[in-house]
């Protein structure tokens, strides 16, 4: 892969970026071996002095001949630099360009040279294209794409996809799993033994394969007779590019939530957008999300029954997991668990701290009586909310220590800036916790209410919140409400919930092959 500038004239009174565009397109071969370097992790322990290039803000009386002699020798040396110093190319040229950027010749158009494309291959590089070889004459297969297949990642929504296309399995569907983002794990053993898990599926199915796409430069081989199924937006993306290579030009798509609004107004919100005006088969989870997709009538949906042609299904709770245990009930002190996912800005993290700040303020977790904790992620830093009360991180396990903590909650704090219910308030409902969740769009209070009385909704205002809390701290001993309250309206299990709409599915998939 070459690596090069535009060819283009420099901006007027921008000799240095000019320079440094030369000096980059003299040495496009060397760039290119060096590009291939990006994503390598080089220690940065004996980085030299001219990472101080982010600090330097030449003054006016600085001349541009001796501020771009550094700039140069940083481009000559390149090759040694970004081997010992910078961990890849955007880390070099980001140094550049930060310099740039607090110096009055500053370059208007840096932006579209080789600083520009580097920055965008970093942003966008979990959506860039799978490498696929076609071949004709292999047996037809479902290309379940999914980001990742580590142990430590296969939570709610991934389980979701995994129990469904396994079930196609066990009906006589070929399917290969394929990682788009993550590799595998060393050990893929328990793969199988997860899929029987997650599915209620005894036997293990034989024709079902694991791969890794995330080597780009390594083909994966398809059929041309095969059929691919996104399980998110970009993975959807990245079917847009290899169906028009395939004989069927229809893939399966589930969805899970509206994904586009988990990203400001970007490139990215665009790309989401886009994969619901793709030709797909719809599977959609919850009817909350299929009647907020029908209102928005966002891509097909706005299509007079194309609604109605999407298989829908409510999302099961598993009792024999999630359920209360009164063993976990009978300790000292109360729990409450949040679930913080800080990085996933839909969760509304900080709403959420606010108001339990907000609510230990007001007295509602004394810390004789009440032990807070984050859940559902990473290991997080102890959070004080005053008056000795802590909020200690309870860091991601596994499903059956997830479960099991669930069951020991009084109350639970679980937001989603989302028309989908999202799955840890109807888990904890289903353990007995009296669970403070947010209202959105489709997702009002009566129909959250009319899943479980154990679910009480707010508007997601920090005030509101706080009323919430208070509200289920109150009913923390108020036991034979929360045992009622844990019966909830979705089906009792996976059978129920998905056995309705496989034949609906396996239409789909003979559809797609043409034998619909």
């Amino acid at each position: 892969m070459s690596v090069g500038v535009p060819n283009r004239p420099a901006p007027d009174g921008n000799q240095r970026a000019a320079e440094i565009e030369a000096r980059i397109a003299e040495s496009r071969r060397e760039l290119a071996d060096l590009y291939a370097l990006r994503g390598q992790e080089v220690s940065t322990a004996d980085r030299p002095a001219i990472a101080d290039f982010s600090t330097d803000a030449p003054s006016e009386s600085v001349q541009p001949p001796s501020t771009h002699s550094r700039a140069k020798r940083l481009i000559r040396t390149g090759r040694d630099v970004l081997r010992h110093v910078w961990r890849s190319p955007t880390a070099l040229f980001a140094d550049v360009e930060r310099y740039f950027a607090r110096s009055k010749h500053q370059p208007q158009q840096w932006s579209n040279s080789t600083t520009g494309r580097v920055a965008v291959e970093e942003r966008l590089q979990d959506v860039w294209p799978l490498n696929v070889e076609i071949r004709t004459g292999l047996a037809p297969t479902l290309n379940v794409l999914l980001p990742s297949l580590r142990k430590q990642d296969l939570t709610g929504g991934p389980n979701t996809a995994l129990n469904l296309t396994y079930r196609l399995a066990a009906r006589g569907v070929p399917v290969r799993y394929i990682a788009t983002d993550q590799e595998l794990d060393s050990d893929t053993s328990f793969l199988h033994a997860h899929l029987r898990a997650v599915s209620g599926i005894d036997e293990t199915v034989d024709d079902v394969q694991f791969i890794s796409g995330r080597n780009r430069g390594r083909a994966l081989v398809l059929g041309a007779d095969d059929v691919l199924c996104g399980t998110a937006w970009w993975t959807a993306q990245m079917i847009k590019e290899i169906q028009p290579r395939l004989r069927s030009q229809r893939f399966l798509y589930l969805i899970q939530d509206f994904e586009p609004a988990m990203y400001a107004w970007s490139t990215k919100q665009a790309l989401a957008l886009e994969t619901y005006g793709l030709d797909f088969q719809g599977i959609i989870c919850g009817r909350l999300l299929a009647d907020f997709l029908a209102s928005e009538r966002v891509g097909r949906f706005c299509e007079p029954g194309f609604l109605d042609s999407c298989a829908t299904f409510e999302p099961a709770v598993d009792p024999q997991r999630f359920a209360p245990r009164f063993d976990a009930m009978a300790r000292r002190k109360k729990q409450l668990l949040f679930y913080a996912r800080p990085q996933a800005p839909r969760n509304l993290f900080e709403l959420g701290l606010v108001a339990l700040k907000q609510a230990a303020a007001r007295g509602a977790f004394p810390a004789a009586e009440w032990e807070l904790g984050f859940i559902g992620g990473d290991e997080m830093p102890t959070a004080d909310l005053g008056g000795g009360v802590l909020i200690k991180s309870h860091p991601w396990r596994d499903y059956e220590s997830y479960a099991r903590l669930l069951q020991s909650a009084d109350v639970g704090l679980s937001l989603m800036l989302s028309p989908h219910t999202s799955y840890p308030p109807l888990e904890m409902a289903a353990c007995g916790a009296t669970v403070v969740t947010n209202t959105f769009a489709v997702k009002t209070a009566a129909r959250l209410r009319a899943i479980s009385t154990n679910l009480l909704p707010v508007e997601p205002r920090v005030e509101d919140i706080v009323a919430g809390l208070l509200a289920a701290v109150e009913r923390a001993d108020q036991l034979p409400e929360r045992f009622a309250g844990a019966m909830l309206d979705v089906p009792p299990d996976w059978d129920a919930a998905l056995d309705p709409v496989l034949p609906r599915i396996l239409d789909m998939w003979n559809a797609c092959r043409g034998r619909g």
